[in-house]
């Protein structure tokens, strides 16, 4: 429906014509398309912040004597209280301790988990941890240094969120003033636009406006969006 109110508001502005609808309606696939990777975005962000912390967890767990098993187990009760029990960490770091409980390797649950979180910390993880266990190396301090770099990352990202939530919403803003300023005119000065409708050149004219606009748009999201 986003989608759909954006492509007739476009061609009521620049064309006033609903046949523009048609032309420019592949959008709405464009913009479903866009809206699902910003949605997936979140939930990696989402996915990766809960994943620290239940990381955190298991290294401060086992720095005090648990076992890997009982790390787990009690990185899951913690996560209970912060997120909820029904919440998508606590049954995935449930589920690992059921697999270990099964005598599962960790390192293949870990990969699992990677492969279908999609998440660039869990994956990086599941790495280090597979390396260290096929190397001998020291176990607890792998998870406890890999945590650490886990957690400054994730600080760092949230700095950086921070600072550029401003910046989009000042993007956003910016992006919604061109119709602004066409819906001003053609309430306020219609006979001083009126030429650009109803015939061939004027809408070519709003076509390269409309291109360029687009650029601009893509340009100013693509500034804002840095990821760490």
């Amino acid at each position: 429906m986003e989608g759909i109110l954006i492509v007739l508001a476009t061609s009521y502005i620049f064309y006033e014509n609903i046949l523009a609808a048609l032309v420019l309606s592949p959008y709405i696939y464009l913009h479903i398309k866009e809206s699902r990777k910003i949605e997936e975005n979140k939930q990696r962000l989402k996915t990766a912040c809960e994943f620290k912390d239940g990381i955190m967890s298991v290294a401060f767990s086992l720095s005090v004597g648990y076992s890997i098993e009982n790390s787990f187990a009690e990185a899951a009760t913690q996560l209970k209280s912060l997120y909820g029990k029904d919440s998508g960490i606590v049954k995935e770091f449930e589920t690992i301790v059921n697999k270990l409980a099964q005598n599962e390797n960790l390192e293949d649950i870990l990969d699992e988990y990677a492969y279908k979180s999609n998440v660039e910390d869990i994956k990086y993880f599941a790495e280090v941890f597979r390396y260290a266990k096929r190397n001998g190396g020291d176990i607890l301090s792998v998870i406890r240094n890999t945590a650490m770099v886990i957690k400054e990352k994730a600080d760092v990202n949230s700095e950086v969120e921070t600072i550029l939530s401003g910046k989009r919403m000042e993007q956003k803003v910016m992006s919604i003033i061109p119709f602004g300023i066409i819906m001003y005119l053609k309430l306020t000065a219609r006979e001083f636009i009126s030429a650009l409708y109803g015939n061939i050149v004027g809408a070519f004219i709003m076509t390269m406006c409309l291109c360029v606009y687009v650029l601009a748009d893509q340009w100013a999201k693509r500034i804002v969006n840095i990821e760490v």
